[in-house]
């Protein structure tokens, strides 16, 4: 099972590259589609939960914007205000990742570095749910062998293919050997070497 902590460090690993490569980002985190906080690094000055939510209705309003106007998907929003700039972008319908940049810098450049770890972002999200194991109608992970799955009253067997066992067939009796017709004779051994004949036992 994916490591939750392992998550969290590769998911700030991303957010610290971002700000190493794009000085001008002040703040950025990722959130989730409903609202929640994946991993962050912001100021003391904005709370973490407060700028999820926030973020997570800012996209969910942008979209319906831009259906209701015939605009198709999202991709990203970008709000500019009086002291800098906020780009949410999408990262591949996995989470949102927030940058807030700084009033100077330059937007073309922003969106490329918040883009680019976007997909950074996408692709650890990804990987999470590919390792993650699926549970069975038994609650046994599926990633174990099939031939190792519990299944209750029957012990361990393949839980979707399981059958009651079938009897082995059981080979027919080799036929007795049988003299083809009673008129047969066969030679016989005689102490002084002579050879006689016998007359074989009649088949029943």
């Amino acid at each position: 099972m994916p490591d939750p902590a392992s998550r969290a460090s590769r998911l700030d690993r991303a957010i610290a590259d971002l700000l190493a490569q794009a000085p001008e980002v002040e703040a950025a985190a990722v959130v989730s589609f409903d609202g929640l906080p994946m991993a962050s690094a912001l100021p003391a000055t904005m709370d973490e939960d407060r700028v999820a939510a926030m973020s997570a209705a800012l996209l969910s309003l942008g979209e319906r914007a831009a259906e209701g106007l015939g605009r198709g998907a999202l991709s990203q929003v970008y709000i500019e205000g009086e002291h800098g700039t906020v780009f949410l972008v999408s990262a591949d319908d996995e989470a949102v990742l927030v940058a807030v940049a700084a009033k100077a810098a330059k937007v073309g450049m922003m969106l490329y570095e918040v883009r680019r770890a976007a997909a950074v972002v996408a692709e650890v999200l990804r990987a999470e749910a590919v390792e993650a194991p699926v549970a069975t109608a038994y609650g046994v992970p599926a990633d174990l062998p099939v031939a190792e799955t519990y299944v209750p009253e029957h012990g361990y067997a393949p839980a979707q293919t399981y059958a009651e066992p079938v009897a082995a067939e059981v080979a027919e009796p080799v036929a007795s050997y049988a003299p083809v017709s009673s008129e047969t004779t066969w030679p016989a051994y005689q102490p002084n070497g002579t050879t006689g004949s016998v007359e074989p036992t009649p088949w029943p």
